[in-house]
């Protein structure tokens, strides 16, 4: 590269904008910095001693201005978050998945959580984050809504109404059922279902964990009301999935710590979460 046109090309300036920098220069220093021959530019001896100190320390620059831009996209550190059974089993870990994309490089740390260790995670800033269904009043937990879903009944496959396309309260009368702890945002949504429909069943059993509902449920135990979420992920080849009438619904929420710091990659996750909130496939 011996020419000003050349030169100028490279550097996407213009011809004249690059010959008044290198005068401007030479003005400064007191020095060429090259000499012309016959339209060409070499460079003189006093150049290349100067180009030798500063060039490790463009390159310096450059490697500063790279990693800059992937700390800026979130690549650089560890992304904790943890979520509760429900959004863990599939819908997490599709989000994540579609950040890991987004975010090339990222490395991801997924924490499956109790209710009650939500809290805690969130304080100690053990995570960053929490999907969950649960709302916290704990002052400095903030409840960020990302989508809304319904309540669905799983049931065994050869259950009389598992040929049912559409789940009525009033089919439920007197039906066996998995149940959930008393106070947890399942039972809660399902005592209110029922109690509004009048309707009452026979509690088989009691599970802490939907995973294990589905469990108890695919035993032929009894029918379990769960969230859609759930019914996302592996539900046993002995369940059929069914739509409720008029069905209550969970908010999922992004729970985090308003007193901790917050990656560009929370905001990210956020938004994949409530693109795919909205665009959940029809249970049919």
């Amino acid at each position: 590269m011996r020419s000003i046109t050349v030169a100028s090309k490279i550097l996407k300036v213009s011809q004249p904008s690059l010959s008044r920098t290198i005068r401007r220069i030479e003005d400064i220093l007191g020095i060429a910095l090259f000499s012309r021959d016959h339209n060409r530019l070499v460079p003189t001896s006093e150049a290349l001693e100067i180009f030798e100190e500063i060039d490790p320390l463009v390159r310096q620059l450059a490697a500063a201005s790279t990693q800059i831009g992937r700390i800026a996209s979130g690549e650089t550190a560890v992304f904790r978050v943890g979520a509760t059974a429900s959004a863990a089993r599939a819908l997490m870990p599709q989000a994540l998945r579609a950040l890991s994309e987004e975010v090339t490089g990222i490395e991801l740390f997924f924490d499956v959580l109790p209710v009650n260790q939500i809290e805690d995670y969130l304080l100690s800033g053990r995570g960053e984050a929490v999907v969950t269904l649960v709302v916290s009043d704990h002052p400095l937990i903030v409840n960020e809504p990302a989508g809304r879903i319904d309540l669905v009944a799983a049931i065994p496959r050869h259950h009389r109404l598992a040929a049912r396309d559409v789940i009525h309260a009033s089919d439920l009368e007197n039906e066996n059922f998995i149940s959930f702890e008393q106070g947890g945002a399942h039972q809660t949504v399902v005592d209110g279902f029922l109690r509004r429909s009048q309707v009452k069943v026979n509690i088989r059993a009691v599970a802490r964990f939907s995973d294990t509902a589905l469990a108890l449920a695919n035993e032929e135990m009894g029918i379990v009301l769960v969230d859609y979420l759930t019914t996302l992920g592996p539900v046993g080849g002995n369940l059929v999935v069914r739509p409720i009438h008029r069905a209550p619904q969970f908010e999922v929420s992004v729970l985090w710590n308003r007193q901790r710091p917050h990656s560009a990659n929370l905001k990210k996750l956020s938004e994949i979460l409530a693109i795919k909130l909205t665009d959940l496939p029809p249970l049919v």
